[in-house]
Protein backbone atom coordinates (compact mmCIF):
# COMPACT_ATOMS: atom_id res chain seq x y z
CA UNK A 1 0.00 0.00 0.00
CA UNK A 2 1.30 3.39 -0.64
CA UNK A 3 2.19 5.79 1.91
CA UNK A 4 0.21 8.79 3.04
CA UNK A 5 1.78 12.00 2.32
CA UNK A 6 -0.95 14.26 3.55
CA UNK A 7 -4.73 14.55 4.67
CA UNK A 8 -7.61 17.25 4.16
CA UNK A 9 -10.00 17.85 6.16
CA UNK A 10 -13.84 19.57 4.96
CA UNK A 11 -16.30 21.42 7.67
CA UNK A 12 -19.81 22.09 7.81
CA UNK A 13 -19.31 25.45 7.90
CA UNK A 14 -17.02 24.98 4.74
CA UNK A 15 -13.60 26.03 6.08
CA UNK A 16 -10.82 23.23 5.45
CA UNK A 17 -7.92 22.30 7.29
CA UNK A 18 -4.90 20.33 5.75
CA UNK A 19 -1.91 18.85 7.01
CA UNK A 20 0.23 21.44 4.94
CA UNK A 21 -1.67 23.83 7.42
CA UNK A 22 -0.50 21.96 10.75
CA UNK A 23 -0.71 18.86 12.49
CA UNK A 24 -3.98 16.55 13.18
CA UNK A 25 -3.87 17.90 16.60
CA UNK A 26 -4.33 21.54 15.16
CA UNK A 27 -6.82 20.71 13.01
CA UNK A 28 -10.77 21.51 14.65
CA UNK A 29 -12.43 18.71 16.25
CA UNK A 30 -16.05 19.21 14.71
CA UNK A 31 -18.00 19.26 12.51
CA UNK A 32 -16.30 17.04 10.29
CA UNK A 33 -18.06 16.34 6.71
CA UNK A 34 -15.21 14.52 4.96
CA UNK A 35 -11.66 13.39 5.09
CA UNK A 36 -9.87 13.20 2.50
CA UNK A 37 -5.98 10.82 2.33
CA UNK A 38 -3.40 11.50 -0.13
CA UNK A 39 -1.33 8.72 -1.02
CA UNK A 40 2.16 9.18 -2.75
CA UNK A 41 1.25 6.99 -6.15
CA UNK A 42 -0.98 10.15 -6.61
CA UNK A 43 -4.45 8.22 -5.28
CA UNK A 44 -6.41 9.28 -2.65
CA UNK A 45 -9.70 7.96 -0.52
CA UNK A 46 -12.10 9.88 1.20
CA UNK A 47 -13.91 9.43 4.21
CA UNK A 48 -17.49 10.47 4.56
CA UNK A 49 -20.97 9.90 7.14
CA UNK A 50 -18.57 8.89 9.73
CA UNK A 51 -18.87 9.88 13.78
CA UNK A 52 -15.33 9.91 14.21
CA UNK A 53 -11.93 10.38 12.28
CA UNK A 54 -8.91 9.12 13.15
CA UNK A 55 -4.70 9.89 12.62
CA UNK A 56 -3.26 6.67 13.98
CA UNK A 57 -0.30 5.15 12.53
CA UNK A 58 0.32 7.02 9.53
CA UNK A 59 -3.64 5.83 8.66
CA UNK A 60 -6.66 8.59 8.21
CA UNK A 61 -9.94 6.68 8.72
CA UNK A 62 -13.29 7.56 9.51
CA UNK A 63 -15.28 5.28 11.66
CA UNK A 64 -18.49 4.91 13.88
CA UNK A 65 -17.11 2.50 16.32
CA UNK A 66 -14.36 4.49 18.14
CA UNK A 67 -13.59 1.61 20.65
CA UNK A 68 -10.88 -0.50 19.11
CA UNK A 69 -8.74 2.81 18.96
CA UNK A 70 -9.48 3.91 22.62
CA UNK A 71 -8.96 0.63 23.43
CA UNK A 72 -5.42 1.04 22.20
CA UNK A 73 -4.57 3.93 24.03
CA UNK A 74 -5.16 2.36 27.20
CA UNK A 75 -6.30 5.63 28.86
CA UNK A 76 -9.99 5.31 28.77
CA UNK A 77 -11.57 2.13 30.53
CA UNK A 78 -15.46 0.97 29.55
CA UNK A 79 -18.18 0.11 31.36
CA UNK A 80 -20.59 -2.45 30.19
CA UNK A 81 -23.85 -3.61 31.19
CA UNK A 82 -24.30 -6.70 33.44
CA UNK A 83 -27.10 -9.13 34.48
CA UNK A 84 -28.60 -7.91 37.38
CA UNK A 85 -27.62 -10.29 40.13
CA UNK A 86 -24.23 -10.20 38.96
CA UNK A 87 -23.98 -6.18 39.05
CA UNK A 88 -25.82 -6.50 42.65
CA UNK A 89 -23.01 -9.31 43.77
CA UNK A 90 -20.21 -7.00 42.58
CA UNK A 91 -21.44 -4.02 44.07
CA UNK A 92 -22.27 -5.79 47.69
CA UNK A 93 -18.38 -7.56 47.30
CA UNK A 94 -16.48 -3.72 46.91
CA UNK A 95 -18.38 -2.79 49.63
CA UNK A 96 -17.05 -4.48 51.91
CA UNK A 97 -13.66 -5.76 50.15
CA UNK A 98 -10.33 -3.29 51.25
CA UNK A 99 -7.68 -2.01 48.58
Amino acid sequence: MAKLIGWKVYYDNESTFSSLEGSWGDAPCNGIQVLVEFYEDGTKKLHVERDYYILDDGKAYGTNNIHPYLDKQKVIKFGRWSSDDKFKALVERAKKENL
